[in-house]
C-alpha cells in the first residue's frame, strides 16, 4: 500500500525571528542544505524578494528554500520513495534555471530542467518512481527589477512537495 504526502513545512519549529536549517530528519527523510523561514520574517527583512509574494492565504506560514544546491534523500539503506510533484519558484532573479535529478543506488536515473519565474510558484509534476535521493540546483537568471539579492541570486523557494513511498 502506498501512502502519498504532501509536505508543506507547516509544522517546523517556528520561525518568526529567523532564518533556520531544516535539520537533520523531517519527514522521515534526510535534508542537506536546505532551510525554512516564517512569512513574517521574510517579509521585514526581505520585503523585495519572491520570498514574500511565494506566500498564500491560508497556505503555510513558512517555507523551504536553498542556495545553489540542496538534496532530500532516505532516511534508511534500500528505502524508496516517489516524487510525485514540487512547487517551486525563482526568490530574485528572473529566468532562474532549476534542475532536479533524481538518483537511486548513486546513479543518475532522472532529470529535469525548467526556467523558474521570480516569486510566482509553479507546480513541477515528476512522478519518479522508485529512488532514494532528489538533488536539487539552481543556476543563471537576471536579478528580478527592483529586487535586491546581491549574493543570493540563485535561491529557490519551495512551498510544498508531494511524495509517496510504501507503508509497512
Amino acid at each position: 500500500m502506498t501512502q502519498e504526502v504532501t509536505i508543506k513545512f507547516d509544522d517546523l519549529p517556528d520561525a518568526k525571528e529567523q532564518l533556520k536549517p531544516i535539520h537533520n530528519v523531517y519527514k522521515g527523510f534526510k535534508w542537506s542544505d536546505i532551510s525554512y523561514a516564517h512569512g513574517s520574517y521574510m517579509k521585514v527583512k526581505y520585503p523585495t524578494s519572491g520570498y514574500v509574494t511565494s506566500f498564500t492565504n491560508g497556505g503555510s506560514p513558512h517555507i523551504a528554500y536553498f542556495k545553489d544546491e540542496g538534496s532530500i534523500s532516505v532516511e534508511r539503506l534500500n528505502e524508496t520513495f516517489t516524487l510525485v510533484s514540487l512547487t517551486a519558484c525563482a526568490a530574485w532573479n528572473d529566468d532562474l534555471q532549476f534542475t532536479i535529478t533524481g538518483h537511486q543506488n548513486s546513479i543518475q536515473i532522472n532529470t529535469h530542467t525548467t526556467t523558474l519565474l521570480f516569486g510566482k510558484p509553479e507546480p513541477i509534476l515528476l512522478y519518479w518512481k522508485d529512488i532514494d535521493k532528489v538533488i536539487l540546483k539552481s543556476s543563471g537568471g537576471t536579478t528580478h527589477p527592483g529586487s535586491d539579492g546581491s549574493g543570493r541570486r540563485s535561491q529557490v523557494v519551495i512551498t510544498q512537495l508531494t511524495i509517496s513511498r510504501s507503508s509497512v
